[in-house]
């Protein structure tokens, strides 16, 4: 039996990679807070993936983060901008090697946030010419 996840894991935070960069290995991607998703690494460590890393990670990967599972990376100590000001961060640097388009699995069909789903236009049916009880605009001749 597997005992890691009955202790629990703990976010790799700044302080962390202030000393030099650490390699994990991607376990899972699970869904955290603020609708950002997590890298759950088979230590056990956790990484709360910002935009930053979520493009370097879907550039090597792919969008479908079931891509990632087994992938080595490093985290190393970055700066990124967070509201107009630049501030260490944790970034991560793929080492496993980028898949190729075909590696890939389908991208996940999820709407965008904020977006709308887009539907295909219904078509009505239309009546035939030649129906004396048809009054669609869509038939008139012009």
């Amino acid at each position: 039996m597997d005992t890691q996840k009955f202790s629990g894991g703990s976010f790799v935070k700044v302080a962390n990679v202030k000393e030099g960069p650490i390699k994990e290995r991607i376990g899972t991607v699970t869904l955290g807070k603020w609708d950002k998703p997590n890298l759950v690494f088979e230590s056990g460590n956790l990484l709360s993936v910002n935009a930053t890393n979520n493009q370097i990670l879907m550039r090597a990967y792919g969008r479908n983060s079931d891509d990632w599972a087994g992938k080595e990376v490093e985290l190393y100590l970055g700066e990124i901008e967070f509201q107009g000001t630049p501030r260490e961060a944790v970034l991560v640097r793929p080492i496993s090697p980028p898949l190729k388009p075909a590696e890939r699995t389908k991208p996940l069909s999820e709407p965008k946030a904020g977006r709308p789903e887009a539907k295909p236009e219904q078509q009505k049916p239309k009546a035939p010419k030649d129906d004396p009880f048809n009054d669609s605009v869509d038939d008139l001749e012009r």
